[in-house]
């Protein structure tokens, strides 16, 4: 299928439309299709997706499988599989989670990605901390599991799961039964004070910098613990059901009471992965479909997205806007 003949699909495609809060009715399958427009006119010529912001996403292999896990099939897809498939030797070096779980959810979708899926897989697997059950950024096996890059963290973890969920590990797998004892480690949950136990999640112990929300204070039992924040909570909440806890869990009705409390507050350099994330989960639990974010108010008139807060990257726009698109 070529880009027109795509196009004018999505343009007829029965999207669902949506109320946002100002009241007007928003056209989904419109605001899909704009944004689909986008990445199609910003791809390569070589099938990759490469950013005009960042020196480190500019060779392809940072952008490319995260675009391809939110575009549909068509020539676009077609030929950014072909060029992952011609650089597979060098696709993993860095952002090693990221990047093979994006890859492991787009191959669920594109068959023709099985041979380098299998390597996304291993790969994956090969980075789980063998102490904690999580996974780090570190780009190679933990050595220290108590080194700041190399200390498990729940985004780093969901994203594990999600890919080795997509590549076809089953919840009762003993990799997905290790990583699933490290999720508690993130959730105010039965922490032993009411005080702080708020039923969110947060990125990991002993790290202000890196819990986005920050230090919510020391509890009765000397702790110091970690406000919950929104992405966090996502994130934790599906990588609970993607580990096989049942919807009526007590950590899963904890979680999913504080995204109903508090999913509209996330700190700004997370905007667009936090409605990924929420939309993602939400798959699995449809309670929470209401509590997407409606985003046609930021998206441009060329149909892309930016979030001026660069820290998640998300100021460039094609990642932004894959991640948006994900969310609609």
């Amino acid at each position: 299928m070529n880009r027109a003949a795509f196009l004018r699909l999505a343009c007829v495609a029965p999207w669902c439309l949506r109320l946002p809060a100002s009241g007007c009715r928003v056209d989904v399958g419109d605001m899909r299709t704009k944004a689909i427009a986008w990445l199609l006119e910003h791809q390569s010529h070589d099938g990759a997706w490469r950013s005009d912001s960042y020196g480190a996403f500019r060779d392809g292999r940072a952008l490319t499988p995260v675009v391809l896990r939110a575009l549909p099939a068509g020539d676009a897809a077609v030929k950014a599989c072909r060029w992952l498939l011609d650089n597979n030797d060098t696709l993993f070096d860095d952002y090693p989670i990221h990047l093979a779980s994006a890859l492991l959810e787009a191959a669920a979708r594109f068959p023709e990605l099985a041979p380098l899926a299998k390597i996304a897989r291993d790969r994956l697997l090969s980075l789980q901390c063998p102490g904690s059950g999580g996974w780090s950024y570190s780009p190679r096996p933990p050595a220290d599991e108590s080194a700041p890059m190399q200390q498990a963290n729940l985004s780093a973890t969901a994203m594990a799961i999600d890919g080795l969920r997509a590549a076809g590990l089953a919840a009762d797998d003993p990799r997905l039964r290790k990583a699933a004892t490290f999720l508690p480690i993130c959730h105010n949950h039965a922490g032993g004070d009411p005080g702080f136990d708020d039923g969110g999640f947060f990125q990991l112990p002993a790290d202000p910098a890196r819990n986005k929300a920050g230090r919510a204070g020391t509890d009765r039992l000397g702790v110091i613990r970690y406000r919950s924040y929104a992405s966090a909570t996502a994130d934790g909440l599906r990588a609970l059901l993607l580990c096989g806890e049942k919807s009526d869990s007590p950590p899963v009705r904890a979680a999913a009471d504080w995204l109903r409390r508090f999913a509209g507050q996330t700190p700004a350099d997370l905007k667009y992965y936090t409605a990924r994330s929420i939309a993602r989960t939400a798959s699995l639990l449809p309670e929470l479909l209401p509590l997407i974010p409606d985003l046609a108010a930021g998206q441009q008139p060329d149909g892309s997205w930016r979030n001026p807060a660069g820290e998640m990257r998300e100021d460039c726009p094609v990642v932004a806007t894959s991640l948006a698109l994900e969310a609609l």
